[in-house]
């Protein structure tokens, strides 16, 4: 009797404990995710800001190859 009643409470814990875990390992994922969609969104507005200094600096040669 006290034996089933210790194995019952040893499995619900480790129930308890492998809820714990996958809940820990779902957090880690998400926040894998949001890192990663900063870097793209990061790279991505650099990358924009790259193209439109090329846009810029393209224009300014031009003015001042038509000035001389």
């Amino acid at each position: 009797m006290l034996l089933d009643q210790k194995l019952k409470s040893i499995q619900e814990e480790k129930n308890r404990l492998a809820v714990c875990a996958d809940l820990r390992r779902h957090l880690v994922h998400l926040e894998v995710q949001g890192i990663r969609s900063k870097g793209y969104r990061t790279l991505s507005n650099l990358s924009l800001g790259l193209a439109v200094a090329w846009q810029v600096l393209g224009l300014l040669r031009e003015r001042t190859a038509s000035r001389r």
